[in-house]
């Protein structure tokens, strides 16, 4: 019975010991891993700088690997002036990382350097963009495969869309990027794997969504191709169907108007609000345009779509004319005029078309069926070449901003001309500066803020891009 006394004294004393050898601690501190609790599902250790060190921090498994091999990395490291613009880099340098240099091999690049129109961070910046702010200049903002990656990595880089307030949203494969005006970006809905779930945030399922348009109540209308519907994101993130049937299943894929949740999409491409707030829709694999009315009613108001050929193939031709006997062939994008006018980028086509006063009229370029088609001429709008124009915006003095894919650059129809605004046409690649050097790699869509700032997806470069015309 004494040994037993004994025993369970001397268990309560370390206990009490324990104790107050903890109470010192301050929250997150700790001198060993059983200091630290779970949060969660995740185990917490307790990680110490250098090794021996008295007192550590209570972080998870993985954030203590990567602080160690960072560890690691900075004993074996330098820290130097390389190209003696007075601004450190390297692994072993300390203190704050923005006033280390990104880049010590250029002096003509360090922190609070003057950004300069050109292909560089010059400034340093936190968010690594390029030639931000700039007039005349184009800049990444989002993306890349290779280096520069700006802020994410984008693989397949779709919709651009200007909202209020400066912030932009960004459609990249099967997810939703939101840009604040300071150009910092965040994942708003959506993640890498495809799906249809009405979901909130990353739990969110999309399958690659195209053309984005933002409700006067924040509201994120997304054109979603692959799920052949329109879906709704609120701004708190929650995806909802809002027109259509959403599915990737062939069978699900049709041609019908109706009541929202009976309505037939095939690759809806792209939307935009009329001026009575009804929402229109291109759909592209069925060559027409619809509305959504405020009651949610899809009604198609140009375009009588394809014929099937023989061997099952759906063929879409061109023809101008009243809006229900017009004919499209593969739309991509489409703008609305303060006047209620609808621009169309007529992608197989290879022109501008303008729907006005119910009927379908060439706007600009001259329309030549087929993807070998179509080409490159500056000049008269109706002498005007371009090819599979991809999306189209207008800027506020009236001029249209063409995304013309097929050339490579960007163009600008105005007072009945058509001129090249940014990139050189015919010459893919990819370069950051002034807009007659910049290069581009199928910029597939263009959409200006209120600023007139014009956002460009560069599909072929994985990048979001800006001109500050």
């Amino acid at each position: 019975m004494k040994a037993i006394l004994w025993t369970a004294r001397l268990l309560l004393a370390l206990a009490i010991l324990a104790l107050i050898g903890c109470s010192s601690l301050k929250p997150g501190e700790c001198k060993r891993d059983s200091h630290c609790e779970a949060k969660g599902k995740e185990m917490q250790v307790c990680y110490k700088e250098p090794p021996g060190a008295e007192l550590g921090r209570c972080m998870s498994v993985r954030e203590a690997k990567e602080l160690h091999a960072r560890y690691e990395k900075k004993l074996s490291g330098k820290c130097e002036d390389a190209d003696g613009d007075g601004a450190k880099a390297g692994d072993a340098c300390d203190g704050d990382p923005s006033l280390l240099d990104c880049n010590d091999k250029d002096p003509k690049v360090k922190p609070g350097a003057t950004e300069l129109c050109d292909a560089i961070d010059n400034n340093c910046d936190p968010l690594r963009l390029i030639n931000e702010g700039l007039k005349g200049c184009v800049g990444t903002v989002l993306g890349g495969k290779e280096d520069p990656v700006v802020q994410f990595m984008v693989t397949m880089p779709a919709g651009v869309e200007a909202g209020p307030g400066g912030t932009v949203f960004g459609a990249d494969q099967h997810q939703i990027y939101r840009l604040d005006a300071a150009g910092k970006a965040e994942r708003f809905a959506g993640s890498e794997k495809p799906g249809a779930e009405d979901k909130k945030g990353k739990f969110a399922r999309f399958d690659e969504p195209r053309g984005i348009a933002v409700g006067k109540d924040g509201s994120l209308f997304l054109a979603e191709c692959k799920n052949n519907c329109v879906r709704r994101v609120s701004p708190e993130g929650e995806a909802s169907a809002y027109a259509g049937l959403c599915s990737s299943e062939a069978d699900n894929t049709a041609d019908k108007d109706g009541a929202a949740g009976e309505a037939r999409f095939w690759c809806p491409f792209d939307l935009a609000f009329d001026t009575d707030g009804s929402l229109l829709v291109l759909d592209k694999g069925n060559a027409k345009l619809k509305r959504v009315g405020a009651d949610r009613k899809v009604v198609t108001v140009a375009g009588m779509g394809g014929k099937q050929s023989d061997d099952g193939y759906v063929e879409h031709g061109f023809a101008n004319g009243p809006a229900l006997k017009a004919q499209f062939n593969e739309p991509a994008g489409l703008a609305v005029g303060p006047d209620g006018a609808v621009y169309i980028a007529d992608n197989v086509n290879n022109c501008i078309r303008l729907l006005k006063g119910g009927q379908v009229s060439t706007f600009a370029g001259v329309c030549e069926p087929g993807t070998s088609k179509g080409g490159y001429a500056d000049g008269p709008a109706d002498k005007a070449k371009f090819k599979q124009p991809h999306s189209v915006e207008l800027g506020p003095d009236g001029a249209l901003w063409v995304a013309d894919a097929g050339n490579h650059c960007i163009r600008r129809v105005k007072d009945g001309k058509v001129s090249t605004a940014v990139g050189k046409c015919g010459q893919p690649g990819y370069y950051d500066g002034p807009a007659g050097e910049a290069l581009f790699n199928q910029p597939v869509t263009v959409s200006m803020g209120k600023d007139g700032a014009l956002w460009i997806v560069d599909l072929g470069n994985y990048r979001i891009r800006r001109f500050i015309p």
